[in-house]
């Protein structure tokens, strides 16, 4: 940024210091005496300086001092931030430590619970499948295999 604003303030203050001369030239064939068209060569000539102080403005800004600043400050910048990542690690690792611990205990909890539920439940179908039996009997259940048999007997054949 400062580099623009010198860029816009050195023609600046050049226009306001500069000093009318007339120049003596010997003309050349096709130019003219007329004011402005000396005006017009005058204004090209500074065009041509400012892009000529604006290109050695950009080599500064390009050189090597301006790199090696900038790297520096990079360099900084990385250390600083893996100073930074090693404390948060150094901090966050008993918090998940602790965590980690914690959600093992409540998995193996959990798993107590489910197999205990799930053995509840063998017991309980043994139960009514041991009712069911009962109910039926042997008598009840005979009309139902000579069904099923039949209806095998039809599927095959």
């Amino acid at each position: 940024m400062k580099a623009l604003w010198a860029l816009l303030l050195v023609p600046l203050l050049t226009g306001c210091l500069a000093e009318g001369e007339l120049e003596v030239t010997d003309q050349l064939p096709g130019q003219s005496d007329q004011p402005w068209e000396q005006a017009l060569n005058r204004f090209w000539d500074y065009l041509r300086w400012v892009q000529t102080l604006s290109d050695q403005v950009q080599e500064e800004l390009q050189s090597s001092q301006v790199t090696q600043e900038l790297t520096v400050l990079m360099e900084d910048t990385m250390t600083e931030v893996k100073a930074y990542k090693k404390e948060l690690e150094e901090q966050l690792g008993p918090v998940a430590e602790e965590t980690r611990a914690r959600l093992a205990k409540e998995v193996q909890a959990a798993q107590a619970r489910l197999g205990a539920d799930m053995e509840d439940l063998r017991n309980r179908l043994g139960q009514y499948r041991n009712e069911r039996t009962a109910n039926l009997g042997a008598g009840a259940a005979q009309p139902l295999r000579d069904r099923a048999q039949a209806l095998s007997d039809r599927i095959r054949g």
